[in-house]
């Protein structure tokens, strides 16, 4: 089951009454998350195939900013709210170590655990996908799978960047997190 505030049929409207929507307006953050009915069967169609297919616990988008968009699967034993912020907050920092690396960008950032692990992928520039999954399955296979997901959604969501009239994300401002992480980073290795 795919969980998410408003679904617009045909006029894109912001969500209103949403307590995660981000009223941010720089770093590429959206403003307020606007979903068409169309858009919203797709996401749900590709997010219960990959659960389906991976045998994954619950699979979430999230914006870059830490907002939670949607959640599909199994949520009730965590914050899903704290996650979402969490997550973003890792990639985030993955990036950064990955251009310190030397490296153009970070393809996905794993996180494994004793009894649950998580594959996390970008998409569209602006959108992490999360699929959380325990030993019933495999990093490998959640690997493919997210992929060939992601390739369909970030289509998805590209479109819907264009609808709303959301420019490509400029790639040259940084967090403020970030930024501190990078300087604690360059004290402690001396730079």
């Amino acid at each position: 089951m795919l969980e998410i505030a408003t679904v617009h049929t045909d006029v894109p409207r912001s969500l209103h009454g949403n307590p995660m929507a981000s009223t941010a307006g720089s770093g590429g953050a959206l403003p307020q998350w606007t979903l068409f009915e169309n858009d919203f069967r797709s996401i749900d169609t590709v997010l219960t195939e990959l659960l389906e297919r991976t045998n994954a616990l619950s699979v979430h988008l999230v914006d870059r900013s830490g907002q939670l968009i949607t959640t599909a699967g199994r949520t009730a034993d965590f914050d899903a709210t704290a996650f979402a912020s969490l997550i973003a907050a890792d990639f985030t920092a993955n990036a950064e170590l990955a251009q310190l690396l030397g490296e153009t960008g970070v393809e996905a950032v794993v996180s494994e655990g004793k009894t649950r692990s998580v594959h996390s992928c970008l998409l569209a520039e602006r959108v992490i996908m999360c699929t959380v999954f325990d030993r019933r399955s495999t990093l490998g296979l959640v690997r493919f799978r997210a992929g060939r997901a992601s390739q369909e959604l970030d289509k998805v969501f590209r479109g819907l960047f264009e609808k709303v009239g959301l420019a490509e994300p400029e790639m040259t401002a940084t967090p403020e997190f970030a930024v501190a992480a990078g300087q604690e980073l360059d004290a402690l290795f001396g730079d």
